[in-house]
């Protein structure tokens, strides 16, 4: 079996990029041969491996092309990565060979989709967010904080003002949309890979009719250690990116007024942490930190808080969370609510506002209850952890069925 895996990124700068690599090398170490097709370097040495082939596409991150039409113009089609991929693609081998897309927004556009489709190969695509359908991703009005409401590519949805930046930049994603919508027409029967069962029930009615689904949980290869003695910590802890929809500002002013410290471990813009410690002066922002020191903060945190106020597909930090004996807080509207149950090893909330997350918090403030979620998260992310091995033999799975259903 050979695969072809696109990726806009060749080192780890996010989940992304990080399951695409892992994943690569997963398949390599069972036999499989892989092309890795990336655009943005450095290129990881995790994709140093005899039956790793990496074909760079000399490309770079949409916004850093030059002027804002050409990164709109090449966001929207790029035509060089399109010549690219189809001339890689024409020379992989018929018959055992599967493209499997897991970003392309950043560098290759959506003429990565049309290139895979017109090569006649067998299609998968890992759904780590929503660009699938969405224009912007993320399913998620950024002017009024609350996922949207809107049938993507609707007269709706075109003229809603939601995006992140300005409507003009969400007209260039609509134009974008459109064109990875019209490549994803010409897929016969592409294989959609969900990373949770939340993501997949949310996402396939907009996806196509013809497309098959599966679940494959994304890898974590966490440290096995003794459970951490949550009732001695102190602080609840925040893990990745301070952005609107993950909740950042919610959680800062739920925390305030449970009483409990609040540890941010990432980093964001100026404008959003300066919101976040007006909220909650006590709070405080690492920055981004090594993946030992991250470790470090997890244990040394009493619960782990993942607020997103979007659909988020399957965040990591809660498992990374659960293996070390930390109780996760989750909103039941997340793919990694399904990891989680409420009471027993850590606590589902309705939704993310500030009552429901501070009365959450607050309950965690009992030493003996926290402990208690504490050990049987531990327990229950022991008894089946999301390893590599397992992540793989899922995939082998998934990509056979795909490789059948297209001789």
């Amino acid at each position: 079996m050979r695969v072809v895996i696109v990726s806009d990124f060749g080192a780890v700068n996010g989940g992304a990029a990080k399951v695409a690599i892992e994943s690569a090398r997963g398949l390599a170490e069972a036999g499989v041969d892989v092309v890795f097709a990336c655009a943005i370097g450095p290129v990881s040495d995790r994709l140093d491996h005899p039956r790793i082939e990496v074909a760079r596409y000399q490309g770079e991150e949409v916004w850093q092309v030059g002027s804002k039409i050409a990164a709109a113009r090449q966001g929207i089609w790029n035509a060089a990565a399109h010549d690219f991929l189809t001339a890689l693609l024409a020379e992989q081998p018929r018959g055992d060979t599967l493209v499997h897309l897991h970003q392309w927004t950043k560098a290759f556009s959506p003429a990565a989709i049309a290139a895979a489709g017109a090569s006649g190969l067998p299609v998968a695509i890992t759904m780590h967010d929503y660009f699938s359908f969405c224009p912007t991703g993320a399913y998620f009005d950024f002017k009024t904080g609350a996922p949207c409401q809107q049938t993507p590519m609707s007269v709706g949805c075109v003229t809603a003002n939601c995006d992140r930046a300005s409507y003009v930049h969400k007209l260039v994603r609509v134009a974008r949309q459109w064109r990875s919508d019209e490549a994803m027409r010409g897929l016969k029967a592409p294989l959609f890979i969900h990373v949770s069962e939340f993501a997949r029930r949310f996402a396939e009615p907009f996806l196509p009719k013809s497309a098959r689904h599966v679940v494959v949980e994304n890898m974590m290869e966490a440290p096995r250690r003794e459970p951490v003695d949550v009732a001695s910590n102190r602080y609840a802890v925040f893990v990745g990116r301070l952005t609107q929809e993950k909740g950042v500002l919610v959680l800062a002013q739920a925390a305030r007024d449970a009483g409990l410290a609040l540890r941010f471990v990432g980093d964001g813009d100026d404008e959003l942490k300066a919101a976040v410690l007006r909220v909650n002066p006590d709070a405080q922002i690492t920055g981004w930190l090594a993946s030992d020191a991250v470790l470090a903060e997890l244990r040394g945190a009493r619960c782990l808080v993942a607020p997103s106020l979007w659909y988020e597909t399957g965040p990591l930090t809660v498992g990374e969370a659960m293996a070390q004996g930390v109780p996760p807080i989750v909103p039941r509207t997340i793919g990694a609510a399904s990891r989680v149950r409420d009471g027993i090893d850590g606590l589902v909330v309705p939704a993310v506002e500030p009552q429901a997350l501070a009365e959450a918090l607050s309950a965690l403030r009992d030493g003996a209850f926290a402990a208690r979620l504490g050990r049987a998260a531990h327990q229950a992310y022991w008894m089946e952890p999301p390893t590599l091995r397992r992540h793989v033999e899922a995939l082998l799975g998934s990509y056979g069925g795909a490789l059948a259903a297209a001789a």
